[in-house]
């Protein structure tokens, strides 16, 4: 008599969505995977694969999708001169989009006009982009020769110095003045490049420094769509990719990372922008904030429930657009760190502020903090690192705004600009206090404390503590600060 096997049929275990998950995000350990994404079709299909979840994500525009596409798929065909290609991908990206904000451009445009010009503006880009990477060059170049020495031993202080000037001048000049527009628009330049610069100019003595000319392509490297830089040159060579199993590990890193970035936004903008904020008529944070101000009665807990939704929103949209430019720094052959990395897991203040915006706090102590601590209080160790700390998460968060809207300065008014700024100079002052606690005075936690006292109570305490603080988040000053200290303290049932 012959048995029959009732056990039930093994092909169903695949079918598991779980099992499929992990090997999707295990596929960068597998050998096999790894040879195939070293084949012809492999990079192919990856590629193809890459780019059209990237095309899917808004955060990234056509024109910028286009250079993006230009320059991963020229790296791939001539991968020996990967960095070459990607340094002047970068090169044209800067002179085709060199200012930061889009009324830069407007104002741009009515200044090169009054040049009497007919040419259309896009040549004035090229023009006065060359002049500033001519100025960029002799900069870098300087680093080397140190022909003029306060220059090359403080290049971030001199470019902090001649913005204040070329401020100064904006301000002082009547826009009719023929001065007004070269110190306009090359303030412009300055500011929206400053911290690219920056970093060209302390890897420039770097062991692992490029050549000028493709230095100069990191004044905005073809990823790049804020002010924040990922990084200097040196940082990237150290992340290079060295052999065909590095490049293949990463690219498929970074088609996780996009794909995640993908879900993320898309999370974000059906579940908060169209549904919650849309379709439920939620208020969003602003709103509320005005309307407490106005007198609107509304319950404390309606008020908390605001601040939670307008907190995990920007969790996650900022996360989008963050993976998303990771993603192509990855795909293009360098296997750099995520720019957030669980920011809700965190235990302490100091740990969310280095998982939640990891290159932005990287540029605070690259500039700000290892400046300072290495020059004050030597003496004093837990002063010494107050003290740094001010210099990054007060002074240097503050001033990054004000270097990046200088040239509003003239257009907005000076007072008006610094005004704009009191909600953040609040923000800046909370969130130093608290990092320095975190960091010189708070308990860390510890397993054996239990998982009351280890995995809840510190992750709750830290995000409502960053939860609270978005509320005074704003330099646009649409909202004024005073309505802001009104609505945080409604949050605790105190009203005027």
């Amino acid at each position: 008599m012959t048995s029959v096997d009732t056990a039930r049929p093994q092909a169903s275990v695949t079918l598991n969505p779980l099992r499929w998950r992990r090997k999707w995000l295990d596929m960068d350990r597998n050998e096999a995977v790894l040879r195939w994404a070293q084949t012809g079709w492999g990079q192919t299909i990856l590629h193809v694969a890459f780019l059209g979840v990237l095309f899917l994500l808004p955060a990234v525009r056509t024109k910028h999708f286009v250079l993006i596409a230009i320059a991963l798929v020229l790296s791939a065909v001539l991968p020996a001169r990967r960095m070459a290609v990607l340094t002047a991908v970068g090169a044209v990206y800067f002179l085709l989009r060199p200012l930061k904000h889009e009324e830069h451009y407007l104002v741009f445009d009515e200044l090169w006009t009054s040049y009497g010009t007919s040419a259309p503006t896009q040549i004035g880009f090229v023009l006065f982009g060359l002049v500033f990477i001519a100025f960029a060059a002799a900069m870098i170049r300087n680093q080397v020769t140190r022909k003029a020495g306060f220059i090359a031993r403080r290049p971030i202080q001199f470019m902090l110095f001649l913005c204040v000037g070329l401020s100064a001048a904006t301000i002082a000049l009547p826009d009719t003045h023929p001065l007004f527009p070269p110190a306009w628009i090359f303030l412009a330049y300055l500011t929206g490049s400053f911290f690219f610069l920056g970093y060209i100019l302390l890897d420039s003595r770097s062991k692992l420094a490029l050549p000028i000319g493709q230095q100069l392509g990191f004044l905005r490297p073809v990823w790049a769509a804020t002010s924040v830089p990922f990084k200097g040159p040196a940082y990237f060579r150290k992340f290079e990719a060295g052999n065909a199993d590095e490049l293949a590990i990463s690219r498929l890193k970074a088609l996780k990372l996009v794909v995640w970035a993908t879900i993320l936004y898309w999370a974000w903008d059906i579940v908060f922008n169209r549904i919650l904020y849309g379709g439920l008529e939620f208020p969003q944070l602003d709103d509320a904030i005005a309307a407490t101000a106005a007198g609107a009665d509304q319950a404390v807990a309606v008020r908390w429930a605001i601040v939670g939704a307008a907190f995990l929103a920007q969790i996650i949209v900022f996360g989008a657009y963050i993976h998303a430019f990771v993603a192509v720094i990855r795909m293009a052959g360098f296997k750099v760190p995520r720019g957030m990395a669980k920011p809700l897991a965190s235990r302490t203040i100091s740990e969310f502020w280095g998982r939640y915006l990891f290159y932005f706090k990287e540029l605070l102590a690259d500039f700000f903090f290892y400046p300072a601590f290495q020059r004050y209080f030597k003496r004093f160790p837990r002063l010494r690192i107050a003290f740094a700390t001010f210099a990054a998460a007060f002074v240097g968060n503050i001033l990054f705004d004000v270097i990046s809207n200088s040239p509003y300065f003239a257009t907005r008014g000076f007072l008006s600009m610094i005004e704009d700024l009191s909600s953040y100079i609040i923000y800046a002052a909370v969130l130093t206090v608290g990092l320095i606690w975190s960091q010189i005075a708070q308990k860390r936690p510890k397993p054996e404390d239990g998982w009351w006292r280890y995995d809840v109570l510190p992750r709750v305490q830290v995000i409502v503590f960053y939860a609270l603080l978005q509320v005074f988040d704003d330099t646009s000053g649409v909202v004024p600060a005073g309505e802001r200290i009104t609505f945080f303290f409604s949050l605790f049932g105190v009203t005027p």
